[in-house]
């Protein structure tokens, strides 16, 4: 029997993670909680060296593309993250035991065979979460996602990001990059409508 297969760890790595809650319970179906996770996330950019690259709250799970930099792990982050949301949505709830079903998911971005499309690909597979859950229409509509730091020239959302360098080494301009990221976007739709 084989355990699960060692996490890579590295600085300076960019990771997708994604943590689902337990039994699929929809912990984070109220705007306020998806507040809270927000403001867990802000408070682990103060205790950890990492940058938010992009993000998408779900009411059952979440989303997070982060760069690793130095002095710190993935895991650690994580642990910080999930610890600190756990116990208090467990407290605001009255609730014990596991609010994670099992360990976060990672993906390291710099690993794959196209990094620049895997990324830019990945941005709107986030995004389009939003959609497929039947949120909104347009994932531009949602509170809870970053797709617009990249659509838009010095957009404020609700947690600070960093543009991710794979975006901005696309060009010097930004409207040659929003040309690219809504290519795949167009990209990114027509598969999506294949899938059905």
């Amino acid at each position: 029997m084989s355990g699960r297969p060692p996490r890579y760890i590295a600085e300076n790595t960019s990771y997708h993670i994604m943590a689902r809650f337990n039994n699929y319970e929809e912990f984070l179906k109220e705007h306020s909680y998806k507040e809270i996770m927000f403001d867990v996330i802000k408070r682990a950019k103060k205790k950890h060296n990492f940058q938010l690259n992009a993000y998408e709250i779900l009411d059952d799970h979440y989303h997070l593309l982060i760069k690793v930099l130095k002095g710190t792990t993935i895991s650690k982050i994580m642990h910080w993250i999930n610890t600190m949301f756990a116990k208090t949505i467990n407290k605001l709830l009255g609730r014990k035991g596991h609010v994670f079903n099992e360990r976060f998911g990672s993906k390291v971005i710099d690993h794959a065979k196209n990094p620049i499309k895997y990324f830019l690909s990945l941005l709107w597979y986030l995004a389009y979460n939003s959609v497929r859950k039947g949120y909104v229409e347009n994932p531009r509509e949602y509170p809870y996602n970053s797709i617009k730091h990249y659509l838009q020239e010095h957009y404020i959302g609700k947690v600070k990001i960093t543009l991710h360098e794979i975006f901005l080494n696309l060009s010097d301009q930004f409207s040659e990059r929003l040309e690219v990221i809504l290519a795949m976007e167009k990209e990114y739709r027509e598969i999506l409508a294949n899938s059905y």
